[in-house]
């Protein structure tokens, strides 16, 4: 039985890999910042799964007081998984954050290196492929890099390019196996209340805290479906060395408040859907409006998923299932505000 490191075992996406890698007979190292919440954290980890997966399960602590308890913990481990993407985002993210997130992400690197451990899979982010700005009606695969140098390219997509061609020096300085998987907006069920990842977008929409939606087009991953692609990397090496986009169905904020409209009626959603030059204008006062903006001027193109699809046997979920799962579980967690009782019991 191979043993696989996991970073981030409390986030959203790592809960889902960890299950995924589980149901297939992996045995799990999971990194967390505090170990009084392993208990909790492997519960919702093993929510509706058989219970002796569980003994397959372990935690450590990495935190601030504790940042470099990796190499220990890597000892006789097959390979390791790092989630960078909950390292790389954050609302504007500058030099100084930028270095530090891609100082972990070598850490632990590095920690594979001095363990003998050659097959890393990093988890970065879409924004690592997007172009600064509107590049016409055009596919975007994996060998595009956008030019960090560029004025036009937003923070977000620096930040991503920097960790992961960081990751690639490093993997090709000291021989590691590595492959990078690079998904978009994620979302679907969440396995716990505290760990919602990018469903918080859902979630401000069914609660109606955000009454002005843009028109702005995200590139949806199913989590489910990321955690299989990770599985599908690790056991095939066809992977090995290659970039992989992870998503290619686009769907607007704007859409997605329509589909809630329609489904959930009993919420009572009520939406002003904007204009692209008044979300532009209204981004200079609203954070909410701002990460939206650059998105914008990303309507033309499409991504493109053909090596996951062809080369692993990859499939998606379709989004109008995913965004409804994922809207059903914030419900059931008793998220969403102003659900008529009965949606509880």
């Amino acid at each position: 039985m191979k043993t696989i490191v996991v970073t981030g075992g409390s986030g959203f996406i790592a809960g889902w890999v960890i299950r995924e890698l589980l149901i297939h007979g992996y045995k799990v190292r999971t990194s967390i910042n505090d170990i009084s919440k392993k208990d909790e954290i492997g519960a919702a980890i093993m929510t509706l799964q058989p219970t002796a997966l569980s003994k397959n399960l372990s935690f450590f602590e990495v935190n601030s007081s504790n940042p470099n308890n990796w190499n220990e913990t890597m000892t006789g481990a097959d390979g390791i998984i790092c989630i960078a993407s909950e390292y790389g985002r954050g609302s504007e993210p500058n030099k100084a954050t930028i270095n530090a997130a891609k100082d972990k992400i070598l850490a632990v690197l590095q920690a594979a290196a001095n363990n003998h451990i050659k097959r890393v899979i990093l988890t970065g982010s879409q924004a690592a492929v997007t172009p600064s700005a509107n590049v016409g009606h055009k596919t975007i695969d994996e060998d595009f890099w956008p030019d960090v140098k560029n004025p036009e390219t937003n923070s977000q997509s620096i930040a991503q390019v920097t960790i992961e061609k960081a990751a690639w020096q490093f993997a090709k300085d000291n021989q590691l196996q590595l492959t990078t998987i690079l998904p978009g907006t994620v979302l679907g069920p969440i396995l716990s209340p505290d760990h919602l990842g990018d469903n918080k977008i859902l979630l401000e929409l069914l609660n109606n805290d955000r009454r002005m939606i843009p028109k702005a087009p995200l590139v949806i991953n199913d989590v489910r479906d990321l955690a299989v692609l990770h599985q599908l990397v690790l056991e095939k090496d066809t992977a090995i060395g290659h970039r992989i986009l992870a998503a290619d169905q686009k769907m607007t904020l704007a859409e997605i408040a329509q589909i809630y409209q329609k489904q959930y009626a009993r919420l009572n959603l009520k939406f002003t859907y904007l204009p692209d030059w008044v979300t532009v204008l209204g981004a200079k006062f609203s954070p909410f409006l701002r990460q939206f903006t650059p998105l914008l001027k990303q309507k033309n193109y499409q991504y493109k998923t053909e090596f996951a699809q062809k080369q692993l046997g990859w499939q998606s979920h379709p989004i109008n299932k995913t965004l409804i799962n994922a809207a059903d579980l914030l419900i059931f967690n008793k998220l969403v505000k102003n659900v008529p009782e009965k949606t509880y019991r």
